[in-house]
């Protein structure tokens, strides 16, 4: 009798045991609350809006939340072409501030559009960040519902509002849906509804640039990078480019635009930005994306559409290309922050231009010295014979003419005292000449000696 009712004892146990496990399993394969894409596919009017939530990934966190008001827009409201071209990251923060931590049925609304002081009420989003995180909402008592941004304001422009339109859907108490008349802009976000901006416009306002500027236009890149909601150009001012065109070899338009591409990076490298960057993960640095990488750098190699930026713990911030190996290459300086239109464009001043590895580099020109070429000098003339200037009182000596007659005596003339010219002597007849006179005196003073003794 014992026996069995061990048995039994030990399957209630067992029963007891695997009761919290089984629970749990259930509760994790329990569905999702709500599929906001589910919720909005009943709304063609929104297609654009629900696309963007799941290409970003925002539609899943919003689908983990427990109650939400979801801010959308319709899509005559949304510049759809203009939001495709973010970054997938900074598209998703921007959605993620149109979603509500809170079930904002009218009577809730009612009761935030004044507050406390009638100045509205802030609420939590999506959004990550304490401070980022914050919309909101107001109206005062008769004024329609608007929503702004609650967090902090940057020195870009003003922030964009949006206005309550209807209500679309809700369920439960789980998600309420609320049209909006367009997207919340915080100051510091591109302004995807304005105007594009114009690079060479801006770069026109710095003289020391245009050389730069003007190469942007040959080469087709500066329509290009108006295209970008998002953008940073690394200029070299006029001097240094020179310097570097003049070590360069000369490179066919394509590639120069691809070498330009390289200076144009896909973000937004305010000081804030490049102090996270210089330092990176492992204090390597950090690598960004530039414009050669989406215009099929991948041909090119490995690597070449990218850019390092590193600096570690020093003042310098550095720019080298993110290509791995060999080859020639050279990094480029941060001098200084030129100018910055909003959170859409800035334009910094680096010292070189920034060489992937396969462009050969010559050593910049110095000072040439002249060098003997002794084969293409023209031959020495020979001196000029010296003039031979008559004497006042004497008539002047006629040329020497040469003749066939034997040759003369070596005595050589000497000049009379009133400055009559001697003929040139040649060096090498100096002494036959002094010999001569030698014998020619002595010569003479033996025919007067003889004469004298033949008298006697």
């Amino acid at each position: 009798m014992a026996r069995p009712f061990l048995l039994t004892l030990a399957a209630v146990l067992l029963l007891l045991r695997a009761t919290p496990a089984s629970a749990e399993a259930a509760g994790a394969a329990a569905p999702a609350p709500f599929d906001i894409v589910k919720i909005l596919s009943g709304f063609p009017e929104f297609s654009d809006f629900t696309c963007m939530l799941v290409d970003t990934g925002v539609a899943r966190s919003i689908n983990a939340q427990k109650k939400v008001t979801v801010l959308a827009a319709n899509n005559t409201g949304l510049p759809t072409a203009a939001l495709r071209r973010l970054p997938h990251p900074l598209l998703g923060d921007l959605l993620s501030l149109h979603v509500v931590l809170d079930f904002l049925d009218p009577e809730k609304l009612d009761a935030l559009r004044l507050g406390r002081t009638g100045k509205g009420s802030k609420v939590t989003t999506l959004l990550p960040g304490d401070e980022l995180k914050l919309l909101r909402v107001a109206g005062g008592e008769k004024g329609r519902i608007t929503f702004s941004y609650g967090g902090p304001i940057g020195t870009g422009p003003q922030p964009r509002n949006a206005t309550l339109l209807r209500v679309v859907t809700a369920q439960a108490f789980n998600v309420m849906v609320l049209q909006v008349s367009g997207l919340v802009l915080p100051g510091m976000m591109p302004a995807t509804t304005a105007s594009a901006f114009d690079v060479t416009k801006i770069l026109s306002s710095f003289p020391e640039y245009s050389a730069f500027s003007s190469l942007l236009t040959q080469t087709g890149l500066a329509r290009a990078i108006n295209e970008h909601p998002i953008v940073t150009i690394l200029a070299v001012n006029n001097t240094a480019l020179s310097n570097e065109l003049q070590g360069l070899p000369r490179l066919p338009l394509p590639a120069l635009a691809d070498l330009l591409a390289l200076h144009a990076v896909l973000d937004f490298l305010d000081p804030e930005r490049l102090d996270a960057l210089r330092q990176g993960r492992t204090g390597d640095g950090s690598i960004v994306t530039t414009m050669l990488q989406g215009t099929g750098a991948g041909a090119r190699g490995r690597g070449v559409g990218f850019v390092r930026v590193s600096g570690g713990d020093t003042s310098r911030i550095t720019f080298s290309s993110g290509a791995p190996g060999g080859g020639a290459r050279r990094n480029s300086t941060l001098v200084k922050v030129v100018t910055s239109q909003a959170f859409s464009v800035l334009v910094l001043q680096v010292s070189d231009l920034i060489l992937p590895p396969g462009i050969v580099v010559a050593p910049a020109p110095g000072p040439q010295r002249p060098r003997a070429r002794h084969m293409s000098l023209p031959p020495t003339p020979a001196p000029a014979p010296m003039q031979q200037v008559p004497s006042p009182g004497m008539p002047e000596p006629e040329p020497e003419v040469p003749d066939t007659t034997p040759p003369p005596s070596t005595v050589i003339p000497i000049p009379s005292v009133h400055g009559g010219v001697a003929a040139k002597i040649p060096e090498a007849a100096a002494g036959r000449g002094a010999v001569g006179s030698w014998w020619s005196g002595a010569g003479a003073a033996l025919g007067i000696m003889a004469c004298l003794l033949g008298r006697l």
